[in-house]
């Protein structure tokens, strides 16, 4: 298994491309959106006004549908991202890391315990035959103007946590 891939959209997609495991619906004034822990990763919707951006961050390196994909990318090391799409403001930082399996039982055990602590939005996934467990934790910030996401994903198999920060800002216009 690689890592994951983000993947930036400038539309909605569709719930029947994920298998998903979590979601919940955010409504504020300036915007509306819709954030779902799937398997293999997450998706995160913002819709301000006429514009609408969509991050996926999943396990699968080809896109689902290339129709209004902006940004494709592996996220690989460590990265950072930000543009601007009509009202909406958009910054992502990425780090991969690859542990030893003491360290990363240590990492997946304080995650967990966090997530349950703090009652985050999660999913653990059981191993299976051909795939290691996973487990995926979700801390949501929903501001008035901007909703802040920070994601861990863990994977069994090769001891990988990838950690992603994104900053989702509807531009005030004066």
């Amino acid at each position: 298994m690689g890592g994951l891939t983000l993947l930036l959209y400038q539309r909605t997609l569709h719930p029947e491309l994920f298998r998903i495991l979590a979601s919940e619906q955010v409504t504020r004034r300036a915007y509306e959106a819709d954030i779902w822990l799937v398997e293999g990763g997450h998706v995160i919707s913002l819709t301000a006004g006429k514009n609408t951006l969509t991050e996926v961050i999943v396990t699968k390196s080809e896109p689902m549908t290339d129709r209004g994909l902006l940004l494709s990318t592996p996220c690989r090391g460590e990265k950072y991202h930000e543009d601007t799409y009509g009202n909406i403001r958009y910054m992502i930082s990425t780090q991969e890391e690859q542990m030893t399996q003491t360290l990363y039982d240590a990492m997946k055990h304080e995650i967990s315990s966090y997530a349950a602590k703090r009652e985050l939005m999660s999913a653990e996934i059981p191993a299976k035959q051909e795939t290691g467990g996973s487990l995926s934790v979700l801390d949501i910030e929903r501001r008035s103007h901007e909703l802040l996401v920070q994601s861990f994903h863990l994977f069994d198999e090769n001891q990988m946590v990838i950690k992603t920060q994104a900053i989702i800002e509807v531009i005030k216009t004066a």
